[in-house]
């Protein structure tokens, strides 16, 4: 059973989805939409407005009648450094997003790397933070397997084994939040396009490097006991590491593709699957559809979508779990 401090924590995470979404309300609006009582929510608002989190300005309704106090989420109040970093066609990048509590980019940091590693990503957020002081916390994609913390089997040989998450709370003395890339875009998309209860699965798939996959459940996000979940190049495929890695070109990734696919479905039997990654194109994408067509009935197959750009999807993930982390934090 939840004890008062926990009641109390929910209930201001309520207030705080509300105004996340960047409304003015009052606070009869914040109690119907909330389902708390206003008394619960003048206090909640109170405390809200004392520490700077929410503004409140008496202002007349339609411009007649008594002044109410109308409340909205000060932007200003504090900041979230959303950092990735990728090696694509060879090239390792990292790239920071300063983001407000209403999903705005306030600042934007990029860079590549001859050499990618703990530094150069200690280097960058330390860049951000001289120009966003009021940053509440630190979240990571890292294209590995994020296991407690841990960079592991990550596609650049420098990041391998770090501790990203323990040295990074020691260098900045704030919340850090770790995913493996593909979880945060999966999360977007499910935010920005999927339905509540949706099963929605995004697969990645770019060229030389091994492929993730990433489902939600109903919110969400399948990670397994290790964070191993939707790591489909680690299937049985019928050649070694080395030969797999080869076989993901243009050229030849087709077979690969078409049944890390289809073990997807069978394993997860996701409502709408989002394909993306540079070994595919919206023609692939169909033949992808096809090829699982033959192992999988047809009443049984998910909504197939193809997108050239993931990017929107990835930031709009990392700013709801900061969402989501400032609820328990």
């Amino acid at each position: 059973m939840m004890d008062s401090a926990g009641v109390k924590r929910q209930n201001m995470d309520l207030i705080r989805r509300l105004l996340w979404r960047g409304k003015q309300l009052t606070k009869l609006e914040i109690s119907k939409r909330t389902g708390l009582s206003v008394a619960t929510c003048n206090t909640l608002l109170n405390e809200l407005e004392k520490n700077g989190e929410v503004l409140g300005e008496k202002s007349q309704i339609n411009g007649v009648g008594r002044a109410s106090v109308i409340y909205q989420y000060n932007e200003g109040f504090e900041s979230y450094i959303c950092v990735s970093y990728q090696m694509i066609a060879g090239v390792k990048t990292v790239r920071v997003a300063v983001t407000s509590p209403l999903g705005n980019i306030l600042g934007h940091y990029e860079r590549d790397f001859r050499h990618l590693d703990y530094m150069a990503i200690e280097g960058m957020i330390e860049k951000a933070l001289k120009k966003h002081m009021n940053a509440a916390m630190i979240l990571v994609g890292t294209p590995s397997i994020a296991e407690n913390g841990i960079v592991r089997h990550c596609d650049i040989a420098e990041m391998e084994e770090v501790p990203l998450v323990q040295l990074l709370e020691q260098r900045f003395g704030l919340p850090v939040h770790m995913e493996n890339d593909i979880h945060y875009k999966a999360y977007g998309y499910y935010k920005k396009e999927g339905r509540e209860d949706d099963i929605v699965t995004l697969c990645f798939f770019p060229a030389n490097v091994l492929p993730g996959t990433a489902s939600v459940y109903h919110g969400t996000v399948l990670k397994g006991n290790n964070q191993f979940a939707g790591m489909v190049g680690f299937l049985p495929y019928e050649f070694d590491r080395k030969e797999e890695l080869r076989l993901l070109s243009p050229e030849t990734a087709l077979p690969i593709i078409v049944k890390a696919v289809t073990s997807l479905i069978v394993a997860v039997n996701p409502s709408s699957i989002l394909l993306a990654g540079d070994l595919l194109d919206e023609e692939k994408a169909e033949q992808v559809y096809l090829g699982c067509l033959k192992w999988i009935p047809k009443e049984y197959m998910p909504d197939f979508c193809y997108t050239d750009d993931i990017d929107l999807y990835y930031q709009e993930g990392m700013y709801q779990k900061a969402l989501d982390q400032k609820g328990v934090l």
